[in-house]
């Protein structure tokens, strides 16, 4: 190895003397060129030449026959020579890996190249890739990562040896990038159905409506639409979908915009989630004379960008008519919080026409849409003609749902091959033109083509006043009847085979749980807890369940999860994480065997175990605050606070969980338990063989033992009052 941290100024010219010489290593040695005393070099089989500032190969790098490996990565080249394809015994090439060239496109020279295997090209500007790279046969490794590639060549189908493509940091179109989270095979599925069957072009996105209740989403979407004003209209069930179509002004493109107006009540929100995705345009939807933050619109984002990170927003201010001051709401902070790329704009509109028929602002936000839209990756994309040919069967189908065998035999007369048309159904599923839960044995042999279809079903239930009167608790016969109301019209209802599937459904996604029932009935009419049903206030019996104080011989202790944006360290919102800790913990409920001896509302539960450990779990702000009473009060104690870090993190994208600590007395304020110390610090602080810390409120120094063990001055003064 000649360069990097050898030598920095060596006599080159005897190395060409090394006329055996097989392998060489020239890194950082500041070459702008290759030197020419390599030419001598003629049994070199290795040439490695990363990290200089060579911008040009010259001609006679072809005399150097035998080479086998070369490394180019770190350099300046826009192009090799002709003659670069005569080196037939080159099996591995390398352009890029950390960093690469400027080249902008592969040289041709390297389709000559027959017996290369492996050929990599990080960060080297390529916009797209020739199509001679699927006539290099024995190619087994290609590393395309940080280009910018969107697409591949139909020819990379032939290459049957290919075992590694990199495709990483690239603006892949939508359907390829799905298709690359299933590995080559569905590459190479998508290339062949893309090529077999033509392609179209496809200017449609999807729009989802989100925010509070009554605040004008669904006058919104039929003002969008051009549709008549219409005062008093009910509320949504779960999702409707309608679509319209808008201009983007700069190319004057028409783009259908497919909508997703969500239902309005807070108890929806839930199953709102389970829709959410990217790429989408979503309008957050609030009313000025309620505020914005009454409105939630920043709660919104947060919400929508924890499931869909790369969503863009439209933050829309309803009822705005003439008369009105222009609605007050802080975009800065919005902004500084999301960043301009997220939040694109805010509008102003009246979906309301005035005494001329105008809806103030509506055009505007229109084509601010259709601006944002034309930015989305699957709008102007090209697809696979296949694909848009089923999806258009299965829409003249005109049924919510199918048998999963009967969309495999569509898919088959339309020429594709079971491979394409799972891939097909994968890829339309995360693009959301159907809903299929592939990984669950109970789930996946339907496919539904309506998700408001399903979400209204789910919505039957979270609207039914018998089950939220008994407090969330409902039997399958009422389930049953739920979806199979015979007073609703046939299009309404659900036939019974589903029903065993939704009530699946609402288990995987902690909607709902299966309830311990010691009766007989058990299994022919089982009892579920819809989580959204719970009471929304604690129970007035409370103390019953959770005393005042302990009781004698039993240890207090306390530790709280503190939930923040993982990005800037702020209190941040789980939303409806109680939900699903009901779900989770469920078998350490004070019902598990009774419901009626249950004891927990949509911000707090009371739990038992096995050895009469007690718990009380609650919201304190957007924090969880656990507090144990037992002789041994930390295994319990552990269990919950792992459990509830393990929720947020895994489950909400984006927040992070620090388990804290009380402060404990002495207390510099004299008013122990205002203080908080982060366990992990503390943890760090004891390995460093440091036995105090101080209060971040009173500066007082406290013993870490003591903090850990929750001290008695600490655990006695944790009351119901102060929860």
């Amino acid at each position: 190895m000649i360069g990097d941290n050898c030598l920095t100024i060596i006599d080159t010219e005897g190395i060409g003397d090394l006329a055996q010489l097989e392998t060489l290593s020239l890194p950082k040695a500041r070459l702008t060129t290759l030197p020419e005393w390599l030419r001598k070099l003629t049994r070199l089989k290795c040439l490695e030449v990363m990290n200089n500032q060579i911008s040009k190969v010259p001609d006679w790098i072809s005399e150097l026959k035998l080479l086998e490996f070369v490394r180019f990565d770190g350099n300046e080249l826009t192009n090799l020579p002709d003659s670069f394809g005569n080196l037939y015994h080159l099996r591995s090439l390398i352009f890029g890996y950390f960093p690469g060239n400027p080249l902008g496109v592969l040289p041709n020279c390297i389709s000559h190249l027959h017996n290369l295997d492996t050929l990599y090209a990080y960060s080297c500007k390529l916009k797209s890739l020739p199509s001679w790279l699927g006539n290099l046969a024995k190619l087994q490794i290609l590393g395309f990562y940080g280009n910018e590639l969107t697409d591949l060549p139909h020819s990379l189908v032939n290459l049957s040896d290919l075992k590694t493509l990199d495709l990483k940091q690239n603006p892949l179109n939508s359907e390829l990038a799905k298709a690359y989270e299933q590995g080559i095979d569905g590459v190479k599925a998508y290339l062949r159905a893309k090529t077999e069957a033509g392609q179209n072009i496809l200017n449609e996105a999807k729009l989802i409506l989100v925010g509070e209740g009554e605040v004008g989403k669904t006058c919104l979407l039929k003002a969008l639409r051009d549709e008549p004003f219409v005062d008093g209209l009910p509320s949504t069930h779960g999702i409707e979908i309608q679509s319209f179509k808008t201009t983007e002004p700069s190319t004057q493109t028409v783009i259908t915009l497919n909508a997703w107006d969500f239902g309005r009540q807070r108890v929806y929100r839930p199953t709102h989630q389970l829709f959410f995705s990217a790429p989408a345009v979503y309008l957050v939807v609030w009313k000025p004379r309620e505020g914005s933050q009454a409105g939630q619109v920043k709660e919104w984002i947060q919400l929508v960008k924890r499931r869909a990170p790369e969503a863009k927003f439209l933050v829309v201010a309803t009822h705005n008519n003439l008369q009105q001051r222009q609605p007050d709401i802080d975009r800065q902070e919005l902004w500084d919080l999301f960043g301009r790329e997220t939040v694109v704009d805010f509008f102003f509109v009246d979906s309301k026409p005035d005494a001329q028929g105008n809806r103030k602002g509506i055009d505007e936000l229109k084509r601010a849409i259709a601006r944002v839209a034309a930015g989305l990756p699957e709008v102007g994309r090209s697809v696979p003609k296949s694909f848009a040919d089923v999806r258009q069967a299965l829409q003249e189908k005109g049924a919510p749902y199918l048998p999963l065998r009967e969309v495999l035999d569509i898919c088959r007369a339309h020429n594709m091959d079971d491979e394409i048309a799972r891939l097909f159904i994968t890829i339309s599923h995360r693009l959301g033109h159907l809903t299929h839960y592939e990984n669950d044995p109970t789930l996946r042999d339907i496919v539904i083509l309506r998700p408001d279809w399903l979400a209204t079903a789910m919505s039957y239930v979270l609207d039914d006043e018998e089950t939220r009167a008994k407090h969330g608790l409902v039997n399958f016969s009422r389930l049953s009847h739920l979806w199979d109301d015979e007073n609703r019209e046939d299009d309404s209802r659900y036939e019974k085979n589903l029903h065993p599937i939704f009530l699946r459904l609402m288990e995987r996604f902690d909607l709902s749980y299966r309830v311990a029932d010691p009766t007989s009935r058990s299994d022919s009419d089982p009892v579920s807890l819809i989580g959204q049903l719970v009471p929304d206030i604690r129970p007035q019996n409370l103390s019953a369940a959770w005393e005042s104080s302990p009781s004698a011989g039993d240890i207090q202790q306390t530790q709280i999860c503190h939930i923040v944006d993982a990005s800037n360290g702020q209190s941040a919102s789980a939303e409806g994480l109680f939900y699903q800790l009901i779900v989770r913990l469920h078998k350490y409920s004070l019902g598990r065997a009774d419901y009626n001896a249950s004891v927990h509302w949509q911000r707090g539960l009371v739990l038992e175990d096995e050895y009469k450990s007690r718990a009380f779990l609650e919201h304190v702000g957007n924090d969880v605050r656990i507090t144990v009473r037992s002789p041994y009060p930390e295994g319990l104690l552990g269990m919950l606070t792992r459990e509830v870090k393990f929720l947020v993190e895994s489950f909400w994208e984006g927040l992070r969980c620090d388990v804290m600590v009380p402060c404990i007395n002495p207390c510099g304020k004299n008013t122990p338990g205002i203080g908080m110390f982060e366990v992990e610090k503390l943890i760090d602080s004891k390995r460093k063989n440091r036995h105090e810390f101080p209060c971040p409120v009173c500066t007082e120094w406290q013993n870490i033992d003591a903090l850990l063990r929750n001290a008695p001055a600490a655990a006695q003064s944790i009351s119901l009052v102060e929860l």
